[in-house]
Order: C-alpha cells, then structure tokens, then sequence
C-alpha cells in the first residue's frame, strides 16, 4: 500500500512541474484582426483612415501575373515605411508601431506607380480595431 502512494504522489510532483513551467511562460501574441482592408487601383494613391491599436502590420497583395510597383507611406507621421516591387502572385507585409493610448488614427497612402492592372489589394490589421 505504501509503494502505491508513493507512485501517485510522484506522479502528482511530476505533472505540476510539467505543468507550472507552462502555466508561467510568456502567452503568445494575440491574433490580429483587420481593420481596414480593399482593393488598390493602378497608377494610383490611395489613402487609408483607420482607428487602431499601438502596431499595426500593413499587407499588400498582388494578384496579377506582372510586378506591383508601389511605396506605402504613413501620411500623418510623414514616414515612407516600404518602397519597392512586389513580384506576381506574393505578399508584401511591413508595420509600424506609435507609442500612445489607443485608439491612435492611422492615415496609410499606398502611391501605385504601376497602371497596366487594377488586381491589388491591402490589408490594415491590429490586435485591436475600433
């Protein structure tokens, strides 16, 4: 009867420490939402109003079987966050983050220099959307 006992208070001491290490490790990070999302003309710009929390990851797609010329730029902060092409059927995905007490007003301009296609489309998420 004694060995028993022992064998299941082992066990016991066994699973919390398997278990109090998960418990205290760090959570992972909440999934984003989308706020804002749409498509992009070509050869144009296309400025974005959104409401949303510190970060923000911004998502560009291209749909068509040609090249996306395009710079993203944050309007209210004057900052180009990514200029560049992005290749036929790929994603391109930058953020930016500003230090405050949420809800912080996003203003993003997509300028797209190419014009042969209008198959683009962006994607603004966050933890949270108001």
């Amino acid at each position: 009867m004694g060995s028993r006992r022992l064998t299941t208070r082992a066990g016991s001491v066994l699973a919390l420490a398997v278990a109090l290490p998960l418990a205290l490790a760090p959570q992972a990070s909440a999934a984003q939402k989308v706020c804002a999302g749409g498509p992009l003309m070509g050869g144009k710009t296309t400025t974005v109003s959104t409401l949303a929390d510190q970060k923000i990851t911004i998502k560009v797609h291209n749909h068509d079987y040609r090249g996306l010329a395009l710079s993203i730029r944050d309007v209210k902060w004057k900052k180009t966050l990514w200029k560049g092409v992005v290749a036929p059927g790929k994603d391109k995905k930058v953020s930016t983050s500003v230090f405050g007490e949420p809800p912080i007003g996003y203003k993003i301009a997509f300028d797209v220099t190419s014009n042969l296609s209008n198959n683009y489309t962006y994607a603004i998420s966050s933890i949270k959307c108001y």
